[in-house]
C-alpha cells in the first residue's frame, strides 16, 4: 500500500492528466478535436513558461508572488518598442524580469524579508509601472515585424502553436540544468534543509537569489509570447497568473516546503490547469465562476495527500531509530 501511494505522489501529474483528457472527452467530445488541443496548448503554455520559472523557487523552498506583474510590464515594453527597435523589444522585457527578480533575491536574501512579503511588494510595484506607464489603457501595436508576431502566433507544421515549442525547449533545458548542473543539485538541498546546505557548502543566498532571477525572467518571457499573440499589452494582463503557476507547480508533484519537484511535472501541471480552463469554457453544466474552486479543491487535496504521506513516513523513521 504504501508503495502505491508513493507512486501516486511521484505521478500525479500524469495520472491527472489522464483524468481531465477523459473528463474532458465526457463532457464535450469536440475537447479531442485537433483545433481545440491546439488552442489549448498555445493557452497552457503562458502559464506554463512562468510554472517553469516558479518550479526553480518552489524548489528552494521559495516563492515568487511578483510573475504576473512581471508578465504585465515585459509586455508593455514588448509592444512598446516592437514599433521602432525588434531587438530592444525583445531585450529591453528581459532585463526588466532580471532586475526585477534581482530585487526579489536581494529581498530575500540580503535583507531577509520573508519571500511572501518581499514578492508581493515587488508584486505591487511592478503592477503600478504597468497602470503608470499604460495609463491603465490597452496599448496596441500597428506595425509589429512580421518575426515578432511568430512568437505568438506562429505554428509549426501548421498545427503545434509556437508557444508550445518554446515552453517545450525551456522545460529540455531546464530538466537538463537541474540534472547535470550543480546549481540544479544545490536547488534541491537548500529547498531539503538550509542548515545542511550551508554545512556541506552551498551558498544558500546564492541559490535563492538565481532562482528568483530565473523566475522573473522567465516570467518575462511568458510575458513577450502573450503580447505577440494578442498584439497589444493589456495593463492587467497576467492577473491571477502567480496562483496559476504556483498551482501548476504543486498538481505536478513539488512540495512547498521546499526539496521535491521536477521540471516535467510542472509542465504537466500547467497543460492540467490549461485543460480544465477548456473544459470549462466547453461544458454547460456547471457555470464558469465554478473553476477557480474546483482547481483549488483538486490542490488542497494534493497537499493533504503529500502532507500525510510525509508525516507518515517521518514517523516512520523516528519509530526505527528509538528501535535502533
Amino acid at each position: 500500500m504504501k508503495k502505491v501511494t508513493k507512486y501516486l505522489l511521484d505521478n500525479t501529474a500524469i495520472i491527472g492528466l489522464i483524468f481531465i483528457i477523459i473528463v474532458g472527452a465526457l463532457a464535450n467530445p469536440a475537447f479531442l478535436r485537433i483545433e481545440n488541443i491546439s488552442n489549448l496548448l498555445r493557452s497552457a503554455s503562458l502559464v506554463g513558461i512562468i510554472a517553469v520559472g516558479m518550479t526553480f523557487v518552489i524548489l528552494c523552498g521559495s516563492i515568487d508572488l511578483s510573475v504576473g506583474s512581471v508578465f504585465a510590464l515585459a509586455g508593455y515594453f514588448f509592444i512598446k518598442f516592437g514599433q521602432t527597435s525588434p531587438v530592444l523589444a525583445l531585450l529591453v522585457p528581459l532585463v526588466i524580469g532580471f532586475l526585477l527578480g534581482s530585487l526579489n533575491g536581494v529581498l530575500v536574501t540580503k535583507m531577509r524579508i520573508p519571500a511572501f512579503i518581499g514578492t508581493l511588494a515587488t508584486m505591487m510595484f511592478a503592477r503600478s509601472l504597468v497602470l503608470i506607464f499604460s495609463k491603465e489603457v490597452t496599448t496596441t501595436a500597428r506595425n509589429l515585424p512580421s518575426f515578432l508576431k511568430l512568437i505568438g502566433r506562429g505554428k509549426v507544421f501548421g498545427i503545434i502553436p509556437m508557444p508550445f515549442v518554446i515552453l517545450v525547449i525551456l522545460v529540455l533545458i531546464s530538466s537538463y540544468l537541474l540534472a547535470k548542473f550543480p546549481f540544479g543539485r544545490a536547488l534541491y538541498i537548500v529547498g531539503g534543509n538550509m542548515d545542511a546546505a550551508t554545512m556541506m557548502g552551498v551558498s544558500v543566498q546564492k541559490t535563492l537569489f538565481s532562482a528568483h532571477v530565473i523566475s522573473s525572467v522567465l516570467a518575462a518571457f511568458g510575458g513577450i509570447v502573450f503580447a505577440s499573440r494578442v498584439g497589444s499589452a493589456q495593463p492587467l494582463a497576467g492577473t491571477g497568473y502567480e496562483m496559476y503557476a504556483i498551482a501548476s507547480v504543486v498538481i505536478g508533484g513539488a512540495q512547498l516546503s521546499g526539496g521535491v519537484g521536477k521540471i516535467s511535472g510542472s509542465f504537466l501541471g500547467a497543460i492540467i490547469m490549461g485543460s480544465f480552463t477548456n473544459i470549462f469554457s466547453m461544458q454547460h453544466l456547471m457555470n464558469a465562476v465554478w473553476q477557480n474552486a474546483v482547481i483549488g479543491l483538486i490542490l488542497l487535496a494534493i497537499i493533504i495527500l503529500q502532507s500525510t504521506f510525509l508525516n507518515s513516513l517521518f514517523n516512520k523513521n523516528i519509530v526505527r531509530g528509538k528501535s535502533e
